[in-house]
Order: C-alpha cells, then structure tokens, then sequence
C-alpha cells in the first residue's frame, strides 16, 4: 500500500523536474539570443551559448527527467525559433542531440570520474572536467549532424567555436547558479 503514494510522489518530482528544465532551457535560449545573436558563427554556432550550461546543470541534478526536459525544451525551443523550418529532419536531430549529449558526458563522469548520481563528491575540480568534457560532447555531435545534414560546411572552424561557446556559456551558467544559491540562507544544524 506504501508503494503507490511513494511511485506517484517520485512520477511528480520527475515530471516537475523535467518542466522546469524545460522552461529553464528555453528562458537561456531566450536570454542568449537577446543577448548575443549579432555575434553568432553561422546558425546554430555561437560564440557563447548559455544554454550550454543548463544542459549541464539540469542533467547532474535531475539525470533522465533532466533529459527529457532538454529534449521538450529544445523541441519548444526549435519550433519557437523556427531552427531549420524547412529541415525538420534536422531540426528532430538537433534536439536528440541536445538531450543526448549531456546525458552522455554525464553518464560518462558516472563511471569515468566516480562521480555519485547524489553529487555528493563533485568538487570544483570534477565540475570544471564536467564542464570541458561537456563542451566537447556536444559540439562534436551536432557538428557531425550538421555536416550530415549539409547544414555546415564548416566542421572544424564550426567545431572550436561551438565548444568554446558551450565552454564560456556553462562557466557563466554554473556561476550564476553558484552566486544564487550563495544568497540561500545556510540550514541550521
């Protein structure tokens, strides 16, 4: 009889989780085209990309439910946006990608790192190597789709400014969540 009331209030803090990496996602995605359009490489290829580093974040604190609300706020993201609207084989790629991607480093730094699904031991050290194999993953995948896709021409050019967009916008990310958590007061013990 236990069980029910626990399996319905875990489906909820999932279901939270993924809408508020959802909304969280495209509020970044929102933010960093206000924010840094005029300075974008080519479509899709940006010199800073903050929603890099919700990526990263929404997919260490909330694992799969973090994934799936990548993939539906990438997919809002996608159709708000209109990315590649006559391409939507593209545009359903792009947004695997982007849920696939860091769930992919984070499974990686798992095992890799013996980092606990808790966090419990993630240092500053272990989060900057989240952050750069991160900004690797990703770009070299949707790169390789882009290439595929004869969306982008420009693999290796396209390569090191997606990853140094993806690098500068999760540090600048990550420290925002940072301060804003420094604000939380401290619980008492």
């Amino acid at each position: 009889m236990d069980a029910l009331p626990t399996t319905r209030t875990t489906l909820r803090t999932h279901v939270a989780a993924a809408a508020g990496t959802a909304i969280c996602y495209f509020l970044f995605y929102t933010i960093n085209e206000w924010l840094f359009r005029q300075t974008e490489f080519t479509e899709g290829i940006a010199w800073i990309y903050l929603p890099a580093g919700v990526r990263l974040i929404c997919t260490l604190l909330f694992a799969e439910a973090g994934c799936v609300g990548l993939l539906v706020g990438s997919t809002l993201t996608a159709a708000t946006y209109r990315l590649f609207p006559h391409d939507p084989i593209t545009t359903a790629g792009y947004c695997l990608i982007s849920a696939a991607a860091p769930y992919i480093a984070y499974r990686f730094t798992l095992s890799g790192m013996d980092l606990r699904r808790s966090l419990a031991n993630l240092t500053s050290t272990r989060l900057m190597a989240c952050i750069l194999l991160y900004a690797l993953t990703n770009p070299l995948f949707q790169l390789l789709w882009f290439v595929m896709r004869g969306v982008s021409p420009h693999f290796w050019s396209g390569l090191v400014v997606m990853s140094i967009g993806d690098l500068c916008g999760s540090i600048l990310v990550v420290y925002l969540f940072r301060f804003l958590l420094s604000l939380l007061p401290l619980p008492r013990r």
